[in-house]
C-alpha cells in the first residue's frame, strides 16, 4: 500500500524536515496545504545559503534562519531581517550588510565569519564595535584584515574565545591579547611587518591563557626579539603554528618554544630556513630540545635553504572546531 506524505505523523515529519534547508522547505513543501505549512513554520534553527535575493523566501524563514551564508554574486542581500541568528558568514560583503552586523538586528550572534580583504571605514567600525564588546553573544569570529587602528586599549570583549584575523603590524597580536582576556584560540596572518606604531602599550608581560596560537607571515621573517616578546605573553599555550621564512637559526627557535612554553605538547610547523652553516642547527639537535619536536621533518630545497615541517596539527584545521 502506498503511503503518502499527509499520511506520516507530525513528529515523523518534523525529524525528517529538520534535516532539510529552507531553501529546500520553501520549494519544495511549502503551500502545499495548511498541516504541513503549519509544520513548516513550527521549526526552528534552520539553515540558508543565500546567492540571490529572494524575498519570499526569506520574509517566510527570517525569524527561523539559526545559520546563515550570503555570497553577493548577483544582488547584495539585507541581512538585518534575522533576528535569531547564531551564525553569519558574509562573502564579498557590501559597506551596507557590515553596517547590519549590531546587537539591535542580531542579538544572538556567536559566530561570525567576513573575511574581508580591504580596510573601509565600515569594517572599521564593526571591528571596534566587537572589540568593544557591542556584540556580547559573539563567541567566534573570522574578520579578515585588522589595523592597529581598529582596537582601543580602553576597550575590553570578554566573550570573544575564538580568533581568526589578517593584520599588517605585529604589534596588534599584542593589542587583541590586552583587550581579549578570554580567548583560547588565535590565528594570525601577518601580511606585512610595519613596526611604526604610535600607541603606547603596557610593558608588562600579560601572562594571558591563551591555549592554541597560529602565526602565519607572509611577509619577511619576524626577527626572534619579536618572536620572544609574542611568547612572553603566551606562556600558556600548548598548541603552537607557525608558517613562515627564517632568517635566524631553526635550533634558536626551537629552544626559544621549548624554553617559553612550558605547556607545549603539540606543535606544527611549514618554515623555511636561510642557508648557514652551522653544525648544531641539523635535525637531531632540533629533536632534542622538545618532545613535541619529534615529527618535524627536514628537506633541503635549493642553494641551502632547507624546510621544515611538522604537522602536529594543522593551520587549516576548522578554526571553530
Amino acid at each position: 500500500m502506498m503511503t503518502l506524505l499527509e499520511d506520516l505523523p507530525n513528529e515523523l515529519l518534523f525529524d525528517v524536515f529538520e534535516y532539510i534547508s529552507a531553501r529546500d522547505l520553501y520549494y519544495s513543501f511549502w503551500a502545499l496545504n495548511r498541516r504541513i505549512n503549519y509544520i513548516v513554520r513550527s521549526l526552528k534553527n534552520l539553515s540558508l545559503i543565500i546567492y540571490k535575493n529572494e524575498p519570499l523566501l526569506i520574509q517566510t524563514f527570517a525569524d527561523k534562519i539559526f545559520r546563515l551564508q550570503v555570497s553577493n554574486h548577483y544582488d547584495i542581500i539585507d541581512i538585518d531581517h534575522f533576528p535569531n541568528l547564531r551564525s553569519l558568514s558574509l562573502y564579498n560583503a557590501s559597506d551596507k550588510q557590515l553596517q547590519q552586523i549590531r546587537y539591535d538586528c542580531m542579538p544572538n550572534l556567536m559566530y561570525l565569519f567576513i573575511p574581508i580583504p580591504n580596510i573601509t571605514e565600515s569594517s572599521a567600525k564593526l571591528a571596534r564595535n566587537i572589540f568593544s564588546n557591542q556584540l556580547p553573544s559573539l563567541r567566534y569570529a573570522d574578520l579578515g584584515i585588522i589595523d592597529v587602528n581598529y582596537i582601543s586599549l580602553s576597550s575590553w570583549s570578554p566573550s570573544l574565545r575564538v580568533l581568526c584575523i589578517n593584520c599588517t603590524r605585529s604589534i596588534v597580536i599584542r593589542m587583541v591579547l590586552l583587550v581579549c582576556p578570554n580567548l583560547k584560540r588565535f590565528q594570525v596572518n601577518l601580511v606585512k611587518n610595519n613596526s611604526k606604531i604610535a600607541t603606547q602599550l603596557p610593558t608588562k608581560t600579560l601572562n594571558h591563557n591563551l591555549k592554541t596560537f597560529i602565526l602565519l607571515v607572509s611577509c619577511r621573517s619576524l626577527p626572534l626579539e619579536k618572536i620572544n616578546d609574542i611568547l612572553l605573553d603566551i606562556p600558556n599555550v600548548t598548541r603552537i603554528y607557525l608558517r613562515w621564512c627564517c632568517d635566524t637559526l631553526f635550533v634558536a627557535l626551537a629552544r626559544m618554544l621549548s624554553e617559553r612554553l612550558k605547556y607545549l605538547s603539540q606543535f606544527g610547523c611549514n618554515i623555511i630556513e636561510f642557508p648557514n652553516d652551522i653544525e648544531y642547527n641539523n635535525i637531531k639537535s632540533i629533536r632534542e630540545v622538545h618532545s613535541s619536536f619529534n615529527n618535524i621533518q627536514c628537506t633541503i630545497i635549493h642553494h641551502g635553504y632547507r624546510l621544515f615541517t611538522a604537522d602536529g596539527f594543522h593551520e587549516q584545521a576548522n578554526l571553530f572546531g
